[in-house]
């Protein structure tokens, strides 16, 4: 089967380009012949509030070929990138769907590969944008309505597509660990009885403000890294941190994390925090479940799915500082934790690149 994948893959450096290249190459070892359609311009660097939009120590797949035609505010490559595709006659696309600022683009190019009988697979990331406007969210509905199937990672983000595209077969695959990512080849030294890690792009609804307003009532021994780059200045967080009077018990490792300098931080860490206000998935409790560390999650709809309570981490109602104080105080529990990581890798196991990519060539079949 012919498969052209539309999304950004690397060496653009987020989340979703690191999901894209692994279901490509995942693609590739079901047998299918995939060529990519990536980004020539993802973004203006004067909206993009992090550092980089390509990490330069990476380089693009070799196990399938891949055009960096679609610049995002050029609608003239929309059209050569549709052409390009067309030429390359697949039997389906699979369009990543996570950004209003994306999805003008990659709505027109699906809209012009099923006028020309060509199949769209929809794999969406977000069907709301992130503390988004009414505005944003009709571009990202308008690219989702434009495909023929979509594909999820919750069941949350499955009910959120079906009210926004009721006719549209939506099918559910939890997110597969980044199994490329490396082992620690650095002991970093501890610190305290318990690490604790919040890990990943800074953004308001991922609820840091949250860990941080438990953390004066934390029993214990414990300190905590804080590793991420800021969606905008990081001025105000440091100014809490150094106001607070647990400032030499936190660590801010801001800006970008190489995916080896995070194999380090997970290596050292008994357990991530992860406090979200809300979320469609999350790729950082999928890494952590990859490195075998147990999660302390809000009790949201996502975080359920991917969170066992008593299992594989523990749940705390969202933005209850003081629950999480709680869990966090309990003693023993890097102990706890340790003793989470055979089923913790259980499920990692049962959520496989090669069962995801499975399931999108069945939805791409005409």
């Amino acid at each position: 089967m012919k498969i052209a994948f539309v999304g950004p893959i690397a060496p653009f450096r987020s989340g979703v380009a690191k999901h894209s290249t692994a279901l490509a190459s995942a693609l590739v070892a079901q047998g299918a012949d995939v060529r990519a359609f990536s980004f020539s311009r993802q973004y203006p660097q004067m909206l993009f509030p992090g550092e980089a939009q390509i990490d330069e120590g990476l380089t693009p797949p070799s196990d399938f070929p891949t055009e960096a035609c679609i610049d995002t505010i050029w609608p003239p490559s929309w059209r050569h990138t549709l052409a390009l595709i067309v030429d390359f006659a697949p039997d389906a696309a699979i369009i990543a769907c996570w950004t209003f600022f994306t999805a003008p683009a990659l709505a027109h190019i699906a809209r012009g590969l099923r006028q020309a009988g060509i199949k769209v697979v929809a794999m969406v990331h977000n069907p709301n944008d992130h503390e988004g406007a009414a505005w944003k969210q009709a571009l990202l509905t308008r690219q989702i309505r434009a495909a023929d199937a979509a594909i999820v990672h919750s069941g949350p983000v499955a009910q959120a597509v079906a009210a926004l595209a009721p006719e549209l077969p939506v099918r559910s695959f939890p997110m597969p660990a980044f199994d490329s990512h490396p082992p620690s080849t650095t002991i970093l030294p501890r610190r305290a009885a318990l690490e604790l890690l919040f890990f990943g792009l800074i953004r308001p609804y991922k609820g840091l403000d949250v860990l941080l307003d438990a953390l004066p009532h934390i029993a214990g021994d414990w300190h905590l890294t804080i590793a991420g780059e800021m969606w905008g200045t990081s001025t105000s967080l440091v100014q809490r941190i150094a106001a607070s009077p647990h400032a030499h018990r936190v660590e801010l490792d801001l800006g970008y994390v190489s995916d080896q300098h995070a194999a380090d931080l997970f290596a050292r860490a008994d357990v991530l925090v992860a406090p979200y206000r809300s979320a469609t998935g999350s790729a950082v409790i999928a890494l952590a479940q990859h490195y075998n560390r147990a999660a302390i999650a809000s009790d949201i709809a996502v975080m359920r799915e991917a969170v066992e309570d008593g299992s594989t981490g523990w749940l705390f109602p969202d933005g209850d500082a003081a629950a999480l104080a709680a869990i966090l105080s309990q003693p023993e529990l890097g102990a706890q934790a340790t003793a989470m990581r055979p089923a913790i890798a259980a499920v990692g196991a049962a959520r496989s690149w090669h069962g995801l990519a499975k399931l999108a060539l069945a939805l791409s079949q005409p």
